[in-house]
C-alpha cells in the first residue's frame, strides 16, 4: 500500500495532502515537520519548495530551473524562478537577501520580493534535511506547474490564479483523484486558498509517480548541492 504526501506552501504554513490506499485527506499544518516526523510511514513526499542550493549565483539559476523553464515554454515556463544562492539564507531583510545574492558572484543579480516571501520555507525545509539525512531519501522538490503538464500532456494554458485557471486545473486533478471536490471543500474549511490546494493535489500526484518508480527528474542526471542535496525537479 502506498502511502505518499504532496505539500505546497500556504499563508501560516504549509498546504498538505496525504493518500493511503484510497483516502485523500487534506491538512494545514504550521511546520513542515509535522508532517515529516511520521515519515517512516510515508514512502514519498513531494514538496513545492526549492532543495539544494548554489553556493555561486548563476545566470538562469540552478539546472534543473533553466530545465523547467524549457519543459513548460512560454508562458508558463515564467512561472520557475530561479532558486536563490545558499548564502541568501542567512538575509534578515529584503535589501539584505539582494546583496548578498549580487555578492555571490560576479552576475550575481537581486533578489526578487517573490523569493524572498519564501525564504524562510526554503530556509525550513534546508534545515530540517541537513539536521535529518534519512529524509532525503523521501522528500522531494516539485514544480506545481511542471507535474501539471505532465498529467494533462501539455502546459496549462492559463494562470492559476485566474478562474479559469483553477477550473483547468481542477478539471484535470478530477480525473486522477475521483473525490476531488471533497478535497477542495475540506481545504477551504480549513482556510487553504484554492490554488495552494490545487498545487498540493498535483504534488500528491508526482508523489505517487515517483513512489511507484515511474517519475524522473529534471535534468536527467542530477547535481547535487555542497551540502549534498540533491538539485532537481521532479515529475
Amino acid at each position: 500500500m502506498i502511502h505518499v504526501a504532496g505539500v505546497d506552501g500556504t499563508p501560516g504554513g504549509w498546504a498538505v495532502l496525504i493518500k493511503k490506499a484510497d483516502r485523500l485527506i487534506i491538512r494545514k499544518v504550521a511546520i513542515l515537520s509535522d508532517v515529516l516526523d511520521g515519515a517512516t510511514d510515508l514512502d514519498m513526499i513531494a514538496v513545492d519548495v526549492p532543495i539544494g542550493l548554489l553556493d555561486v549565483y548563476e545566470v538562469g539559476g540552478r539546472a534543473c530551473d533553466r530545465a523547467a523553464r524549457k519543459f513548460l515554454g512560454r508562458p508558463r515556463g515564467s512561472s520557475v524562478f530561479p532558486a536563490p544562492v545558499r548564502p541568501v539564507l542567512a538575509a534578515n531583510s529584503w535589501h539584505e537577501a539582494c546583496a548578498l545574492s549580487r555578492a555571490a558572484g560576479p552576475h550575481g543579480k537581486a533578489v526578487t520580493k517573490q523569493t524572498f516571501a519564501i525564504l524562510p520555507k526554503i530556509k525550513e525545509v534546508d534545515e530540517l534535511l541537513g539536521e535529518r539525512p534519512e529524509l532525503r531519501k523521501v522528500v522531494r522538490e516539485v514544480h506545481p506547474e511542471v507535474c501539471f503538464r505532465e498529467l494533462a500532456g501539455k502546459p496549462m494554458i492559463h494562470h492559476k490564479a485566474s478562474v479559469k485557471g483553477r477550473d483547468e486545473r481542477r478539471c484535470v486533478l478530477t480525473s486522477s483523484f475521483a473525490d476531488w471536490h471533497l478535497v477542495e471543500k475540506s481545504g477551504r474549511n480549513q482556510g487553504i486558498p484554492i490554488e495552494d490546494i490545487l498545487d498540493a493535489g498535483v504534488a500528491c500526484w508526482s508523489a505517487l509517480r515517483l513512489a511507484d518508480n515511474k517519475g524522473r527528474s529534471l535534468p536527467d542526471t542530477v547535481p547535487h548541492d555542497g551540502t549534498g542535496l540533491p538539485m532537481a525537479i521532479w515529475v
